[in-house]
């Protein structure tokens, strides 16, 4: 069965197209304010660059903070729910996903059938997110791209103590002026955002065996240290992290055929 999972996101938008459990096609694109328009363009473009023709679409979902924009998907779902499915039916063994996303971090606990049992948002600061870590690290001059390769050169992590990202903002630049290496300063951000995400996932005691989603998670600076942070059984996300949430739109359109 080919279903497809689109994922409208704050920064990024996500297209994916599954045949059963293989990914067939995959796109990302900057989320902009013409999404009804844009989206449509950029799932054609997705599907042709596949060989796909959207006939071919048994069914399709949409999620993500601009879902209700879409056109032309059967259903939309809650983004968390979309998360929780995709890692339950990837990572069966997990029971719980940690989902660092270009606005937020939500951690989630997950019972056996990948139904949301609990879970925790920092949706009114956006500290540790995606945007959080790529406006600090433009702001030494480092994309968030080259986050890893910079960390890669760097001999020491410089504290970065603030959670705010205006005071964060501050204190970068005030290490920068110092003569601080742009390195040392990226790895102790990457330091200082596995932490908030470490200690948010910390509050679920019963949460030992989980993945960790979105784009975030591309970063393996943040990541490594995150697993080493949060203790328990690692389970790595077995495609791009940052598609987990339109993948699980695209699990969850096949099941309500």
């Amino acid at each position: 069965m080919i279903t497809m999972g689109i994922d409208v996101g704050n920064l990024l938008s996500k297209v994916v197209v599954l045949d059963d459990d293989e990914l067939i096609a995959s796109g990302v694109m900057e989320t902009t304010g013409n999404v009804a328009d844009e989206i449509t363009g950029f799932v054609e473009s997705v599907l042709s660059d596949a060989g796909i023709s959207r006939e071919k679409i048994e069914a399709s979902a949409g999620t993500g903070s601009g879902a209700e924009m879409l056109e032309g998907v059967d259903f939309v779902e809650d983004e968390l729910t979309c998360v929780a499915a995709a890692g339950a039916y990837l990572i069966p063994e997990i029971n719980m996903l940690v989902d660092v996303g270009g606005q937020s971090i939500a951690s989630m606990l997950i019972d056996e059938d990948g139904d949301v049992v609990n879970f925790m948002r920092n949706d009114k600061c956006a500290s540790g997110s995606g945007r959080f870590l790529e406006v600090m690290s433009n702001a030494i001059g480092v994309g968030i791209d080259d986050i890893d390769s910079a960390v890669s050169r760097s001999e020491k992590k410089v504290s970065i103590s603030s959670q705010c990202g205006v005071f964060a903002e501050s204190e970068v630049i005030t290490h920068v002026n110092e003569g601080e290496a742009p390195s040392d300063i990226v790895a102790g951000l990457c330091d200082a955002v596995a932490s908030i995400v470490a200690a948010q996932a910390r509050r679920f005691s019963t949460g030992d065996k989980y993945t960790l989603t979105g784009g975030v998670a591309r970063i393996e600076s943040v990541t490594s240290l995150v697993r080493d942070k949060l203790g328990g059984t690692f389970y790595e996300f077995p495609y791009d992290p940052s598609l987990a949430a339109a993948l699980g739109a695209a699990i969850l359109a096949s099941l309500e055929e």
